[in-house]
């Protein structure tokens, strides 16, 4: 999407937001004029945006989103959640509570500091879970309902909260690490895409929605609102 610098007076804290699908929501909403702030345990700006200009009209800030603290929430509009683990199994109870903290607890505390904050919109990257593996014996599944539950209390609080869950299935795009190499995931994942492409969806698709349904002229009706993968 062009760069139309329009000014929105919306302004969003992107939990997460120096990571894969965080950043860019962090790059389209900044490209459509919005105030954006993201978030991180580091507060670092990835090496691999350091050129581009778009992130330069972003801040980068420290924080954790299970603390209680985050003095960014007194300062936004919106909260956007990105924040989680990869889905993957665990052989022991320390790697299966590591699991369910980054993807349910995290996120359980932040939407309830985001309450507390006076913040009556929130935005949480879920994820498209197949149904064998939806049981709470996976702990990125049970973390997984723990957010969708806290982000439907949540929009049920008050008639003017609202709360928009997207479920997308496998990301496809460019990843970087920390030291900015790039991970071509759409590359890689060609072949998987290729036999079940509606279980998969483009993380630049994931920012443009987001990003759409935030900045929607038409009136805005508190709600709980889940986009489920095949409607990215």
């Amino acid at each position: 999407m062009p760069n139309t610098k329009t000014k929105h007076a919306l302004k969003v804290a992107i939990f997460g937001g120096n990571g894969f699908v965080g950043s860019h929501i962090a790059k389209e909403l900044a490209n459509r004029g919005v105030c954006v702030v993201c978030v991180s345990r580091t507060g670092y700006k990835p090496a691999h945006l350091r050129s581009e200009k778009w992130s330069e009209t972003v801040r980068w800030g420290k924080g954790d989103a299970s603390q209680a603290n985050n003095d960014c929430l007194k300062q936004v509009d919106v909260v956007i959640s990105t924040v989680g683990s990869p889905p993957l199994p665990t052989f022991s109870k320390a790697a299966f509570d590591k699991q369910l903290f980054a993807n349910g607890t995290c996120n359980t505390r932040l939407i309830a500091s985001a309450k507390s904050a006076g913040i009556k919109q929130i935005v949480l990257l879920g994820a498209n879970i197949p149904w064998p593996l939806n049981r709470d014996s996976f702990a990125y599944a049970k973390g997984k309902r723990l957010s969708y539950t806290a982000a439907e209390n949540f929009s049920n609080e008050s008639p003017e909260h609202s709360s928009l869950l997207l479920q997308p299935g496998a990301v496809l795009g460019k990843r970087y690490t920390a030291s900015g190499k790039c991970i071509p995931l759409d590359t890689l994942l060609a072949p998987f895409n290729f036999i079940m492409p509606k279980q998969f969806v483009n993380v630049e698709k994931i920012a443009t929605r987001i990003a759409d349904e935030l900045l929607s002229t038409k009136s805005f009706k508190p709600q709980f609102k889940v986009i489920k993968n095949a409607n990215i």
